[in-house]
């Protein structure tokens, strides 16, 4: 009998002895989260780094490719915090395309098209086409997003197609033309300096060429005389032929490709596929010199 009782007492107080011990646990940190006050901070708001980009207007009237960083892996909220960045004047990397007052009313994405009812504000911008091309690029850098259909109070945007992409959606236009001839629409990437940092810049070129765009943006690049916008590629560069395969094109260069010390430069390959990317639907570009493979970039991995 004395055995029994006092075996319930020991297991009585090891069962104080555990609460008194959570107890304790709960207050530290209890206390520790008192006392400390969590901070979200987006990682491009320190360090300029991203895992996606939007395009925004820069001081010289350029709408340039800057990078964000995505938190989520929800699309809703991933257009949400888009469209925040794209309205705000306070952000150092934008000048607030869209107006302030502007809310998304909904968000629906279907297979690949993503459809955004928009408040009536959206009609407030100074300039509706950098709005419009600013939110079209920007939202088809989000993963699966093919085209984006605006509405405003439930009615499709005036003046616009029902489904807007890279095609239609026309950033930094440059006219180029001395005829109604053979004109073509080509979309080359520069690069631009900004207060000591370089941003790659679209525009999309107007001029009279029936070639095919490969051609016409590799002799662009190479022959670039702008003093605002830099092209860091070769002027003795030159394509020797190429081919798609695979979902994958294959651009064969002769040996301008490579800098002074025998290497490709992380820009070139960038500016290029960049251009790629946006006249042709591929997912790769493979990059040869002389007919062997020296690199490549892949679309989902820019």
């Amino acid at each position: 009998m004395i055995l029994l009782l006092r075996k319930k007492c020991i297991q009585k107080i090891f069962r104080t002895t555990i609460c008194l011990f959570l107890l304790l646990v709960v207050s530290t940190i209890s206390n520790l989260s008192n006392k400390i006050s969590p901070v979200m901070l987006d990682i491009e708001d320190v360090t300029m780094a991203g895992n996606s980009y939007i395009y925004v207007m820069d001081k010289s009237g350029y709408l340039v490719k800057r990078p964000i960083y995505l938190q989520s892996e929800d699309l809703n909220e991933n257009v949400l915090k888009i469209v925040f960045y794209l309205k705000n004047k306070n952000l150092m990397y934008s000048n607030g395309l869209l107006n302030e007052k502007l809310e998304v009313l909904s968000i629906n994405f279907d297979e690949k098209y993503l459809t955004i009812d928009f408040s009536c504000d959206f009609y407030e911008t100074e300039d509706l086409n950098s709005s419009v091309s600013s939110l079209i690029y920007s939202l088809m850098e989000l993963d699966g997003v093919k085209g984006v259909t605006i509405l405003v109070e439930g009615e499709y945007l005036k003046g616009y197609p029902k489904i807007i992409n890279k095609d239609i959606s026309i950033i930094n236009p440059s006219f180029e033309l001395t005829s109604r001839d053979d004109v073509s629409k080509v979309v080359i990437y520069y690069l631009l300096e900004d207060d000591g940092k370089y941003y790659y810049v679209p525009v999309t070129k107007y001029l009279n060429d029936n070639r095919e765009k490969i051609d016409i943006l590799v002799d662009q690049l190479s022959s670039n005389s702008s003093m605002e916008l830099i092209s860091v590629v070769n002027r003795d560069l030159e394509l020797i032929d190429y081919r798609e395969e695979n979902d994958m094109l294959i651009l064969n260069f002769n040996h301008a490709l490579f800098d002074s010390n025998d290497k490709v430069l992380e820009e070139v390959l960038y500016c290029i596929s960049y251009s790629v990317f946006d006249n042709y639907d591929v997912s790769m570009v493979l990059f040869e010199v002389d007919g062997k493979n020296v690199g490549n970039i892949e679309k989902n991995h820019l």
